[in-house]
């Protein structure tokens, strides 16, 4: 049974895979603690697609509702920023009993907070870009279901195998702590050690810079497999381009991954395969 009364608001944060982790430990919880759950589904710069562009939800609990957000959630729901001059948290502060921002969550989490005991007050509020939850494999693959046209990107593209494929997912643009600790050259260590065992060698390459596209191509010619379309987080076909890498990934031996990044760590989760994390 699940009571009326209490009822969390969720908002996710961040792109594609904290999106991901945060929205399952936040269904997990509602699942656990017997409460209503809104999750209500920002477009921003981080990610700029509706949620029923990307999944097809085969199976969500009863009591979670996933919505694209309205015009009236920007100024009830969004999370309280500069951009929109702190106002939603004038509202939320009426609201809601009790409200937990994006910023907050690591600290608690590390300080062991309990979750389950906050979600039960009443009316509550969390934005996050982080798991802070455990959740179950099982929701994973039941609740984020790659829409028909991104499981066709994702077959086409894991047709291009061979018997023994490893995933590499290289990190640039904005994330200043993957390039720093996980340089091109360390890749090539690991993919050169790999070609000396495996004659059959094929690459899956995830990255959203094109100059690593360039560089790996040079180098490892027809063994490069990856999405011909430049990244692009700015528009709904570039992040279901995204979705294809991230479960493409997935379909993989394994996975070298870039340091800091949740990318990685959610396509090994998402395919149950190692991941080695590429850092100095």
């Amino acid at each position: 049974m699940h009571d009326m009364k209490r009822k969390m608001t969720f908002v996710p944060v961040g792109g594609l895979a904290n999106r991901i982790r945060a929205t399952l430990s936040a269904i997990a919880l509602a699942e656990k603690t017997g409460v209503r759950l809104d999750v209500i589904w920002f477009q921003d710069w981080a990610l700029h697609a509706a949620f029923h562009d990307l999944f097809s939800c085969s199976s969500i609990p009863e009591n979670v509702r996933i919505s694209e957000a309205s015009i009236l959630d920007l100024c009830l729901s969004d999370r309280p920023r500069k951009k929109n001059f702190y106002i939603p948290v004038l509202f939320q502060r009426l609201m809601f009993t009790s409200c937990l921002y994006e910023h907050q969550i690591d600290d608690i989490r590390k300080q062991h907070f309990d979750f389950e005991k906050w979600a039960v007050q009443g009316r509550v509020y969390m934005a996050a870009y982080l798991s802070f939850y455990p959740y179950s494999s099982q929701l994973l693959h039941d609740v984020f279901y790659p829409v028909p046209d991104v499981l066709s990107l994702i077959e086409r593209r894991s047709s291009a195998f061979s018997p023994y494929t490893i995933g590499v997912h290289i990190r640039r643009t904005d994330n200043v702590l993957s390039i720093k600790h996980s340089p091109l050259t360390l890749f090539f260590d690991c993919i050169d050690k790999e070609l000396s065992g495996h004659h059959d060698l094929c690459i899956y390459l995830a990255t959203d810079s094109e100059e690593v596209k360039q560089a790996m191509r040079a180098r490892y010619k027809d063994r490069i497999v990856c999405a011909e379309s430049q990244a692009d987080r700015g528009s709904t076909k570039g992040i279901r381009e995204a979705m294809a890498d991230l479960y493409t990934l997935a379909r993989t031996k394994k996975i070298y991954g870039s340091f800091y990044s949740s990318f990685s760590e959610l396509a090994a989760e998402i395919g149950g395969i190692p991941l080695t994390v590429v850092t100095i």
